[in-house]
């Protein structure tokens, strides 16, 4: 064999070597989401693309894909910092994005801070963390707002948006209760629905209410709107005289 012959040969067995070791080299992945535990907020995850494995009967080259094992004790990640946190619930056959860290995050995981890794393996499958949210044409966002900001359920229930000029509104199918001891509503503020407001609450706000509310200590102007207060009822077209109605609001 010459020596160009055995410089060809010993390139491609490197190239062979390096393509084998990228395709264990894990980087992301989507996921389908098989269980969550609300409590250690880990969840059971099936990668969503099949591996190709290569095969060859005579001169035939077989491609077979099969899928790759479903991972257990996957972090979920949640958008949270500054002592605040954004949560929701994660249901069975949720689309997630898998992100494999670079070294064993077992050390980390279990006691935080800056820790030396748990095992001398590199983008593995065992260190993956799990993004709620990434989802596939078929699962896209119903009716997505590209003007506003919402925060709202699928089917269309709930919906709290932050319209670009600055108004606030909420459109809920079902009653929507506060419970907090200080409510505070600056700028214009619309609620379609059923309102129940509980503690003292102060309106410097246009609030228009659609649906049945109830207001408990609720205050505008220093008065309390959920007391009866009178209305004067001036002399109307036909002379009727003035009359006082106590009604509550």
């Amino acid at each position: 064999m010459s020596r160009n012959e055995n410089l060809a040969t010993l390139a491609s067995n490197i190239k062979k070597g390096a393509d084998a070791r990228l395709k264990d080299t894990h980087t992301s992945l989507p996921g389908i989401v098989e269980s969550f535990d609300a409590a250690t907020q880990l969840a059971t995850v099936q990668p969503a693309i099949k591996r190709i494995f290569k095969t060859n009967d005579g001169d035939t080259e077989l491609l077979t894909p099969t899928a790759l094992p479903i991972l257990i004790n996957v972090p979920v990640q949640f958008p949270r910092g500054g002592g605040f946190s954004l949560t929701f619930p994660v249901k069975k056959g949720d689309e997630c994005l898998l992100v494999f860290c670079e070294r064993s995050i077992d050390n980390w995981h279990k006691f935080g801070g800056v820790k030396a890794p748990g095992a001398r393996r590199f983008h593995d499958l065992s260190d993956a963390t799990a993004f709620v949210g990434i989802s596939s044409m078929t699962n896209k966002i119903p009716d997505y707002d590209p003007s506003n900001v919402q925060l709202k359920k699928d089917d269309g229930s709930v919906e709290f948006t932050l319209l670009a000029n600055g108004t606030a509104t909420l459109d809920a199918d079902v009653s929507v209760a506060v419970t907090t001891p200080t409510i505070t509503l600056n700028g214009n503020t619309t609620i379609n629905g059923t309102l129940d407001v509980t503690g003292a609450t102060t309106l410097q706000t246009t609030l228009g209410v659609t649906g049945q509310s109830a207001f408990a200590g609720v205050t505008s102007n220093g008065k309390d709107i959920g007391d009866s207060h009178n209305h004067s009822q001036g002399n109307d077209n036909a002379g009727d005289i003035q009359q006082n109605t106590s009604t509550p609001l």
